[in-house]
């Protein structure tokens, strides 16, 4: 998307024909149609109507061309400010139909102004009516918005409202549809060609558009079949006067009255800066309740890389001038500081700032907010890196749904714990202290450096291949380009195994992503040596203070609260599958 075909866009959309709009930009009209072509097929949507009597803004068009208004203003201010510096004026305009009475009050204003500081201007009659029509009944409040007024409602919209509507209504023809997926940088806009009417969407996706012909009982006499389910309802109405509309909105509350129909999931981003700082000061309480409530991850802040195939980091905990050094980013370290520097904790936590080192060094600093994963159960919300993510019931079933498809294998035999990672360390110690490597040091320092070196996950791996007779890969680094990448912890009966010892859902969610990195790899063939697989596994030692219910037969893992962890489990089991083999979650506890 350019500048250019933004501009060509605009143009388009004030003109009767394409011929007008490619005369007024001085281009041919073919390279005009190709460019608005391409723009269409990026963005996913139909912007104009062609006819044999000329060209039209669709619904999605008037949306577009609204945004690419704003662009484009932005962007001449921006040229003319520091590129040509220029000294602009402030703009001043009414959009208005050219009754004399009307020009000859806005000139009078003009005069009382002067031509100075403004520049005053009354738009051609071919601007689309902007127009706002707030409509009142017993439970709820309308906005019927005319042209690109939507825009300036949009974020008062209860954003909910459209899709539960959806929910109520049959589709003739679904068309178009926007798909987002958490922590997508970008929506993917899927057009249907073929006549389907059920909703459809891949593993881990949610809905953020939905453009159908939908089967109404009134034969099309209230609105058009067409129809737009996002932030709000678009379509148009069949009788364009006060009685159509009010006709419009009986018609919705009485569809809103019926059962559900059908499951649409909803996960996006909160937006509105009332509602983030709502969840925020509810987030603060809880924290200030129990700190219990939420899950720390160093994962976020330090990276992948350096957590898993480098022990040299630390982390420093700061506050305004106050900081604090320390090896493990944990709510005992935090809450430590927070009691010897006097800190608040419902007030001052989410602003504590955490300093990553590796090697001495800092490496990047992070705001408390950005490493908690917290979901607000009331709200529907999760808070994820820093941001607010809104999710329906829906979203919520179908990963219920997803994850109890899982085989998921429990065996008490290799609960693991502070007990068993200490004997392991003693053992190893006992074994190891008159290595050369440890000459001239003192008990103390050979059993913190063997400490460090059989840290707990190492410590487990170790400890489940010498008892359980599993062949041990980790830390065994294999030369993928220029990096170095640990492929997998452990290995038996063609089963690769990826493990990770954690209580919250960002750093379980890194195994998954570790399983299925190693999984393309191996796959591709990238790798040398590597034994026969068949089934793809993540081994998750689970740290809390009570054990998963059972549900037909095996761990709930559908239970747990860890929306960030379900969805990637979701997308792994289809990655696996896909890739021909089975996959597995073994699920274990960690001891206190």
């Amino acid at each position: 998307m350019t500048l250019a075909q933004l501009r060509y866009a605009i143009t388009v959309a004030g003109a009767s024909s394409m011929n007008e709009a490619a005369r007024k930009l001085f281009i041919s009209q073919p390279s005009l149609s190709a460019a608005i072509k391409e723009l269409e097929e990026e963005v996913g949507v139909e912007l104009f109507k062609r006819t044999n009597r000329g060209i039209s803004v669709t619904l999605e068009g008037e949306e577009f061309i609204g945004y690419a208004r704003q662009v484009v203003e932005q962007y001449n201010l921006i040229e003319s400010k520091y590129i040509l510096k220029e000294n602009t004026k402030k703009k001043f305009g009414v959009s208005m139909q050219h009754y004399t009475f009307a020009v000859k009050a806005f000139v009078e204003m003009v005069k009382q102004f002067g031509m100075d500081e403004y520049e005053f201007e009354i738009p051609e009659s071919s601007v689309a009516v902007k127009a706002i029509l707030v409509i009142k009944s017993k439970n709820s409040m309308y906005a019927v918005t005319y042209g690109t007024a939507f825009f300036a409602v949009d974020k008062y919209c209860n954003t909910k409202f459209a899709f539960d509507f959806a929910r109520r209504i049959e589709f003739k023809q679904i068309k178009t549809t926007t798909l987002t997926t958490p922590n997508s940088k970008r929506n993917k806009t899927v057009n249907v060609y073929l006549n389907y009417n059920d909703i459809f969407y891949d593993s881990g996706e949610a809905y953020a558009k939905i453009k159908a012909k939908m089967d109404i009982e009134e034969n099309g006499s209230i609105c058009e079949e067409m129809i737009e389910i996002g932030h709000s309802i678009k379509t148009r109405i069949q009788e364009n006067n006060m009685d159509g509309i009010l006709r419009f909105i009986v018609y919705v509350e009485k569809v809103m009255k019926q059962k559900e129909i059908q499951k649409i999931p909803v996960f996006y981003k909160v937006k509105d800066e009332a509602e983030i700082k709502e969840l925020d000061k509810r987030l603060s309480k809880k924290i200030e309740e129990n700190i219990e409530c939420i899950n720390i991850s160093e994962l976020d802040i330090i990276g992948v890389t350096e957590i898993f195939n480098n022990n040299d980091t630390s982390f420093t905990i700061k506050y305004r001038r106050k900081n604090k050094d320390i090896q493990q980013l944990t709510k005992d370290n935090i809450l430590q500081f927070i009691e010897e520097n006097h800190l608040n904790l419902k007030t001052d936590f989410l602003n504590i700032k955490v300093i990553s080192n590796k090697d001495g060094d800092p490496v990047r600093t992070d705001k408390m907010k950005n490493l908690i994963d917290y979901t607000d159960d009331e709200k529907k919300c999760l808070l994820l890196k820093g941001e607010w993510y809104y999710y329906n019931d829906d979203y919520i079933d179908y990963l219920r749904d997803s994850i109890e498809e899982l085989d998921v294998i429990y065996d008490s035999q290799y609960d693991f714990g502070k007990k068993q990672l200490k004997e392991y360390q003693e053992e190893q110690y006992q074994k190891q202290k008159d290595l050369p490597e440890y000459a001239n040091l003192s008990t103390e320092k050979i059993k913190e450096k063997i400490a460090k070196k059989y840290y707990a996950e190492s410590a487990f791996n170790h400890y489940i291949s010498e008892k359980y007779g599993f062949e041990i890969y980790d830390r065994e680094l294999e030369q993928i380009g220029s990096e170095k990448i640990e492929l997998m912890d452990l290995y038996k009966d063609k089963t690769m195994y990826a493990v990770k010892i954690g209580e919250s859902s960002a750093k379980l969610s890194y195994v998954v992503e570790q399983s299925a990195s190693s999984l393309k790899m191996y796959k591709h063939k990238q790798l040398k040596d590597m034994p026969e697989i068949k089934q793809i596994a993540v081994w998750i030692i689970l740290k809390r203070k009570t054990h998963l219910e059972n549900r037909n037969g095996k761990p709930d893992l559908s239970s747990l609260k860890m929306i960030t962890l379900k969805n990637r489990l979701d997308e792994w089991k289809k990655e696996v599958r896909i890739s021909g083999y089975s996959p597995v979650v073994y699920l274990n506890y960690w001891e206190d």
